[in-house]
């Protein structure tokens, strides 16, 4: 949210993100841009973990909200994917976002492995972001 420039807003739909908590604003408005969706219309479990595929998915959505055309025909997707030995684990709904992000140089693929149940630590997540916003020209 702050990446993106966007404004914190007061109130979300997650009843599991309390308006004391010190991320709620910026749930509530990574949720009204549509950057991330929660585990159910009502919860968003915020102390749990989020995997590689996961963060793809948030970080090709906030790549969209900065004018990138991030959908990929299936096609694409399997000529991007398929060089990668866990592609086919990969969760259905995740592979245009994780194509997106390999295929724009926000994901490096030089390990040749995506480990998309694999918890995204910080420092993956912000590599990431930053290059975003560098192939965006935002930095």
């Amino acid at each position: 949210v702050r990446a993106l420039g966007l404004k914190p807003e007061v109130g979300n739909r997650f009843t599991d993100v309390t308006p004391e908590k010190w991320y709620a604003p910026f749930v509530g408005t990574a949720s009204a841009y549509g950057i991330v969706n929660g585990d159910s219309e009502t919860t968003f479990h915020p102390e749990g973990t989020i995997t590689r595929q996961e963060a793809a998915t948030m970080v090709a959505r906030a790549a969209a909200l900065c004018g990138w055309d991030t959908e990929r025909t299936q096609e694409a997707v399997q000529n991007i994917l398929s060089q990668f030995d866990d592609y086919l684990d990969t969760a259905v709904w995740a592979r245009s976002s994780l194509a997106f992000c390999y295929e724009v140089g926000i994901l490096d693929d030089a390990e040749l492995v995506i480990g998309p149940d694999v918890p995204v630590l910080r420092c993956e997540i912000a590599q990431m972001l930053w290059n975003l916003l560098g192939l965006s020209n935002l930095l």
